[in-house]
């Protein structure tokens, strides 16, 4: 890995200052182990904003660790990366309550930027524990 945890959350909130939406700060962010450039990453993770676009469905930061599962363990086959997506929303469900937009987004929760350093860190250490 190139990036430590730290390095990786501040450059997920100066993504979010430029106005990107919750999957593009996670999923480009993550760029050092995809092999992808930031803008490909950017436009591919478009829609996914505000839980598929503006629906509030998934949390655009479980998008985007998804992508990024997809892309950092692509040597697995269709049931191992299935099990590292689990493994990452199983972890995020226990620690923010829902994997669902609309639920996040309820009054006192969490904002999305807290949401997106927390799956930035999550995967991160996910990523590192198995040797990404």
């Amino acid at each position: 890995m190139n990036y430590d945890i730290e390095q990786r959350k501040e450059m997920a909130r100066q993504l979010r200052k430029q106005g990107r939406n919750c999957c593009q700060c996670v999923a480009m962010v993550f760029d050092d182990l995809t092999g992808i450039d930031g803008e490909t990453v950017r436009r591919i993770a478009e829609g996914f904003g505000s839980g598929f676009g503006g629906r509030q469905e998934v949390c655009g930061t479980v998008s985007g660790a998804t992508m990024v599962c997809g892309m950092t363990y692509a040597d697995m086959d269709r049931k191992g990366i299935y099990g590292k997506v689990k493994d990452f929303m199983g972890a995020f469900e226990r620690l923010e309550g829902s994997c669902v937009c609309r639920d996040l987004k309820q009054p006192g929760r969490k904002p999305c930027l807290e949401l997106i350093t927390d799956a930035v860190e999550m995967l991160h250490k996910q990523l590192e524990a198995d040797g990404r």
